[in-house]
């Protein structure tokens, strides 16, 4: 076996430690006002309808300075200086697409899901429209990415009789625009998250009639493995670094009834709160976002609230938000130094980071360390195992240095 053979095994079985910074400010999405609302996460303070959005506001993905902001409706997406406090921009998705997410597939590069029109769209930061993609399923929603591939719900709602054929998540090659295969899940799926065990856990909403699924895919086999029974009708779902799985699901719409948060062990497969024993928050829990190592923040529709909420069902804190508390992200206000290459956020480029990147690439570890361009060394556009190979040659070889930002 060559040096570079034998560096490249042993790091696939190395160790690695990912870094996490500290959330500032929580940008929290007002449904039905059509505003977006800031809370100070050092002081408490919450300011309501710093902007507002167009029609249907749907999603929120906030990448350094910037929140990028689908609205459904008017099938636009916002683009929300942080810094300036202000709506600075917006890039026309095309009528009648319903945009539905949004998500980074390399630095600046974004796709949105067209749940309209079975489709997904690749856009810039600068509001270039690189294409419209058949995506192979039906109105496609929740994505989320790892390396070169997104990982795209579709939920396949028949118009004629208001039912869903069976469900699908669409894997996506993000380079050559194109599907790589569909796998089949169980009815309405609407949210998937990556585990820190590598796996895909997809929600399942299920028909409303009967009560939903998590369905866990295996994706070097690019199958479902195994599933959890919930009960209800679970909507959204985040991961904790722990492994302990948080799921939106609903609960009453009324304005003080008590909304629904399930929970259960990855490792383990446990439920430990589903739709007998659920963690009960402020009405109809629609969506949620990390907080903390050990918390998440509950999106509480019917109560137009933000919950702070543990694994016990402890309510740690409480914002009072817009009319329709729909989504939200968190942003970090402290500066974030970085070079390519750097991709642990350690302050120099190493051999840790050359195991950051494999962890990343082939076995879903954590993404690149405070901003995605630190994986990006070859100015290629992707993180990939190119980068690898570049890094690796830069290191033990005296190859050419990552390229300049």
């Amino acid at each position: 076996m060559n040096r570079f053979g034998f560096v490249f095994v042993a790091l696939m079985f190395a160790a690695f430690a990912s870094t996490q910074s500290k959330a500032d400010e929580l940008y929290v999405i007002n449904g039905l006002a059509e505003t977006l609302s800031r809370v100070d996460l050092e002081t408490d303070i919450v300011t309501n309808h710093i902007a507002t959005l167009n029609l249907y506001p749907n999603d929120i993905l906030i990448v350094r300075d910037t929140a990028y902001i689908v609205n459904s409706g008017s099938a636009d997406i916002y683009l929300f200086d942080i810094i300036d406090g202000a709506i600075v921009g917006s890039i026309d998705i095309g009528p009648n697409r319903n945009p539905w997410q949004i998500a980074e597939i390399s630095p600046d590069t974004f796709l949105t899901t067209n749940w309209m029109t079975n489709s997904v769209t690749k856009i810039t930061a600068s509001g270039q429209n690189l294409g419209e993609f058949d995506i192979g399923g039906s109105n496609p929603q929740g994505i989320v990415v790892r390396g070169n591939i997104s990982f795209i719900t579709t939920v396949s709602f028949e118009w004629h009789d208001t039912s869903y054929s069976d469900g699908a998540v669409a894997a996506w090659d993000n380079r050559g625009d194109s599907i790589v295969q569909p796998i089949p899940v169980g009815n309405n799926p609407n949210d998937l998250a990556f585990g820190p065990d590598g796996n895909l856990y997809v929600v399942c909403t299920g028909d409303y009639s009967g009560t939903g699924m998590i369905y866990i895919i295996d994706t070097v086999q690019m199958a479902a493995v195994d599933s959890i029974d919930t009960g209800g009708n679970p909507t959204d779902i985040v991961i904790l670094p722990d492994g302990t799985a948080y799921i939106a699901a609903g609960g009453g719409w009324t304005p003080g009834t008590d909304g629904y948060v399930y929970t259960f062990d990855i490792y383990s497969r446990t439920l430990y709160h589903g739709s007998a024993n659920p963690l009960l928050t402020d009405a109809f829990a629609i969506t949620l976002t990390v907080a903390s190592d050990s918390t998440v923040f509950v999106m509480n529709f019917g109560d137009d609230t933000v919950t702070e909420l543990d694994s016990s069902g402890a309510i740690l804190r409480r914002f009072y938000v817009g009319d329709g508390a729909q989504v939200a992200a968190v942003w970090d206000s402290s500066p974030c130094e970085f070079e390519r290459g750097d991709a642990d956020a350690s302050g120099g480029v190493d051999i840790d980071d050359v195991v950051y990147l494999i962890s990343y690439i082939f076995t879903s570890g954590p993404d690149p360390a405070c901003d995605s361009i630190t994986g990006e060394v070859d100015c290629s556009g992707d993180v990939d195992i190119d980068d690898v190979v570049y890094l690796i040659a830069y290191i033990f070889t005296g190859g050419p240095a990552p390229c300049p930002y």
